[in-house]
Order: C-alpha cells, then sequence, then structure tokens
C-alpha cells in the first residue's frame, strides 16, 4: 500500500474508556505510529500552569480550542507520513469540536470547521460501560454517557463508519484489532479491483 494510502483510525469518545491505551497497543500491533492527544497535553500544561487546585477546572478560551484543533491536525498530518499502512489518532479536530460544546454549551464555527478537514476511514469508539478511572486530571465522569451519545450521533450524522467498542478491558483490543483488519482486507480487495 502507497504511503497516500495510509488509512486514519481515530478513538474517540468521553473519558476513561480506554482510547489511549488501545492507540499504543494497536500502534505496536500494526507496527506504525500514534498521535497523541494534543488537547490532554495542554490541558495538563495549564493546570500546571495555573496551581489548579484539585477538583477545579480553569477557564477556557475560544483561541485555545482553535488552537488544540490545528494542533492535533498537524501531528495527525505529519505522523501520517511515517505510518505503515494505518495510522491510530487518539482523538481528533472533530473531537476537539464536541469538547468545545461540552465546555461553552454550543458549537464553535471555527473549530467545527477546522474538525470537517480530518481525514477518517474509521472511528472507534469505545463505550463508557467500563468504571471511570480518575488520574488526576480528567474532570468528565459525570457526563460520560451524554459525551458517549453525542460522538455516536455526530459520526453517524457525518457517514463516516464507526464501531462501538465495548465490554471488558481486556475485549476491547481484540475487537479493535479485528475491525481494522477488517478495513485493511477490504481496502486491499477494492485496490485489486
Amino acid at each position: 500500500m502507497s504511503r497516500s494510502r495510509v488509512l486514519r483510525v481515530v478513538l474517540i469518545g468521553a473519558e476513561s474508556t480506554g482510547k489511549t491505551t488501545l492507540c499504543e497497543a494497536l500502534a505496536a500491533h500494526y507496527g506504525t505510529v500514534w498521535v497523541a492527544e494534543y488537547g490532554r497535553e495542554h490541558w495538563e500544561s495549564k493546570i500546571a500552569d495555573q496551581n489548579t487546585p484539585p477538583g477545579e477546572t480553569p477557564a477556557w478560551t475560544d483561541d485555545e480550542f482553535i488552537h488544540i484543533a490545528e494542533e492535533q491536525q498537524r501531528r495527525e498530518n505529519e505522523a501520517a507520513a511515517r505510518a505503515n499502512r494505518v495510522l491510530i489518532c487518539d482523538t481528533n479536530a472533530f473531537a476537539t469540536a464536541t469538547w468545545f460544546e461540552r465546555y461553552a454549551g454550543t458549537r464553535h464555527p471555527v473549530v467545527d470547521a477546522i474538525g470537517a478537514r480530518d481525514t477518517v476511514d474509521l472511528y472507534l469508539i469505545p463505550s463508557p460501560d467500563v468504571p471511570f478511572v480518575q488520574d488526576g486530571v480528567r474532570d468528565g465522569e459525570k457526563i460520560r454517557d451524554w459525551m458517549h451519545a453525542r460522538f455516536v450521533e455526530l459520526i453517524r450524522a457525518s457517514g463516516t463508519p464507526y464501531v462501538l467498542i465495548t465490554g471488558a478491558w481486556e475485549a476491547r483490543l481484540p475487537q479493535a484489532i479485528a475491525t481494522i483488519d477488517e478495513l485493511l482486507a477490504h481496502t486491499a480487495a477494492a485496490c485489486h479491483d
């Protein structure tokens, strides 16, 4: 498969559903690269810089979300050039737009426009049917079900293929691998037609 045909698989969803763990494991399984969630990196830096007390949420600005969406997309596009057949992404700019909605209560046209430029062949959406694990940074335990439902609603409306990843932690990686294997096989068959 040529570099131009690198498939992009994005894990998207509510907090503490195993997205990052799955990304790392999937990248190792396929011998490829993965793109970490820049929004989390930004968030951790923001909390540290402001000495935010535990349990408190610092204020967000529109410009931060625009920056996060642009940087996430830049990193993804850069990593695609190094990927082996498939690029695994821990969120994308489309997800950033939904996180903006979570904090602001409305959509942001600029962040939505950045997200609309995302290239995605498949979304994997881990369900929030596993225990929430607080890591000192997460703040969305009470809205996990809403976030999950909202991501499913928006992705379904976009028409981009998606698969729900459900069940116990140990069941999630085999589900994700089977789904990506099917995508790779389907794409390879289409290339030979």
